[in-house]
């Protein structure tokens, strides 16, 4: 068992998501894409269900931390999930190159948004997508989120 700073980190560098500092984290790293936020990995065995197939907790995080940096890089706004409603269209293999990405559907300035996920493998092939509707915080909420997101560079626009 390492250290707390190690396991959780302090702020968004020990997200299991994105964080950078989380030594069992997924250390995604989303950017802009036009309208959407973008993410390539590849999971390994200790993320498996079943022998050779991501546990599908693995993959709803997946979509779930894509939805966070979309409302993060694309509302500029923080929020949490209030729900997540996840579509399993295929396995997901472990090993296998991914492309995490999502896009706001729908919203209003102070009240929910509505933003769409998807997994999709190598070959563009849709393996997960999901539904979600976030809910607006205070920016004093999530301390340590906004330097943590300018250290490391994310959101910068890509190709």
């Amino acid at each position: 068992m390492g250290t707390k700073s190690e396991d959780s980190g302090e702020g968004a560098g020990g997200c299991f998501g994105c964080g950078s500092t989380n030594l069992r984290g997924l250390k995604l790293a989303f950017k802009r894409r036009d309208n959407c936020v973008v993410a390539e990995t590849r999971l390994d065995a200790t993320l498996a269900g079943y022998d050779g197939l991501v546990h599908g907790g693995i993959v709803a995080t997946l979509l779930d931390e894509a939805m966070g940096w979309a409302l993060l890089e694309l509302a500029k706004r923080f929020g949490v999930t209030r729900s997540l409603n996840v579509q399993y269209r295929r396995p997901v293999a472990v090993g296998r190159a991914l492309e995490i990405s999502a896009h706001i559907v729908d919203g209003t300035e102070n009240g929910p948004l509505w933003i769409e996920a998807s997994v999709k493998d190598s070959r563009g092939r849709l393996l997960a997508s999901a539904m979600g509707e976030w809910v607006l915080v205070r920016e004093s909420r999530v301390r340590g989120r906004v330097e943590a997101r300018q250290a490391s560079g994310a959101g910068e626009e890509v190709s």
